[in-house]
């Protein structure tokens, strides 16, 4: 948990340094002030996100595949702190690196709901997958396949998650900048979940029937 909110300390520093150097018109303190729901939010909803993520580590003592782990942590941990940067400046300083789409506190709040909606899925996912979880799919194989809660509509519905809460704080930011990071994201993701299922198919032959009647990362359309 310590570590968590290091990360978090950290990545709200660097925002507040650039926006100390940046050219800002505004008094900072007025303007963290109007919009401390905000910063309070970015701040507690990404310590949530990193801390469901880094509370198991029972995968870290015998990796299968330490170079997949590692890119993992490297890609993600970046995702994390820049995806802070990105909201906060985007609050503390007028159309950050002129690249904001919208200045409106009302959207803003539009995206923490969809950020708490993302949340409250991976949180149901997560405990859903039980012991089959792990951040890399390599690193701890399934021992069966999890159809039950939202696994009956979505294959892969903690990346689902991930990626909606991307979304989410890309409304609250209003910065096309958050594009960058949901690309990077749902690349890594649809790599990862094409690999995860090229071994799901190998060794369960029951998973192409369940792979017919369920979304990758949206629920198909049934008829």
């Amino acid at each position: 948990m310590l570590r968590t909110v290091a990360i978090n300390l950290f990545a709200l520093i660097v925002s507040f340094i650039i926006a100390f150097f940046y050219k800002v018109n505004s008094n900072i303190q007025d303007l963290i002030s109007e919009n401390i729901i905000v910063l309070l939010f970015v701040f507690i909803i990404s310590s949530i996100s990193l801390y469901l993520y880094d509370n198991d580590n029972s995968y870290n003592k015998k990796p299968k595949n330490k170079f997949s782990l590692s890119i993992f942590k490297i890609i993600s941990k970046l995702i994390h702190i820049t995806t802070i940067i990105i909201v906060c400046d985007s609050i503390l300083i007028d159309n950050f690196l002129g690249l904001e789409f919208h200045d409106n506190l009302l959207l803003s709040y539009i995206g923490i709901s969809i950020s708490t909606i993302a949340i409250a899925f991976f949180i149901s996912s997560k405990i859903t997958l039980g012991k089959n979880y792990s951040p890399c799919y390599d690193q701890r194989k399934p021992k069966n396949i999890t159809s039950s809660g939202l696994y009956k509509y979505v294959r892969h519905p903690i990346y689902s998650s991930n990626i909606l809460l991307l979304i989410g704080t890309f409304m609250i930011s209003g910065s096309y900048l958050m594009l960058v990071n949901i690309f990077i994201l749902s690349f890594f993701y649809t790599i990862s979940a094409y690999r995860e299922e090229k071994y799901l198919i190998t060794n369960f032959n029951y998973y192409n029937g369940y792979s017919k009647k369920t979304g990758m990362f949206l629920p198909k359309y049934r008829k």
